[in-house]
């Protein structure tokens, strides 16, 4: 993310860059060699807001809740992107 975010940043020639969605889902399969848990969704968290914070980068974060309804065409992992679960109830 923060390659993508600096090669933006160069082709932007000083417009800002703002990092619209970033995120890592609690649970579901595993893509190459990331997987979809607790441990690396709350790392990935914290990892990012450190980031931001330090380099001054604007970012939203992906997603508030996790969507149960949403299954389809992001398979297992799309329905637990959430801050807090689909109860309302903060994961971490």
């Amino acid at each position: 993310m923060q390659q993508m975010f600096y090669q933006a940043t160069k082709a932007a020639k000083g417009k800002k860059v703002i990092i619209t969605e970033t995120g890592w889902p609690s649970k579901g399969g595993t893509e190459v060699a990331a997987d979809s848990n607790e441990e690396n969704a709350i790392r990935y968290f914290i990892n990012t807001q450190k980031w931001s914070q330090k380099d001054n980068v604007d970012i939203f974060y992906f997603s508030s809740f996790d969507e149960s309804w949403k299954t389809g065409d992001e398979g297992d992992v799309g329905a637990y992107w959430g801050v807090w679960d689909k109860n309302e109830k903060l994961k971490f």
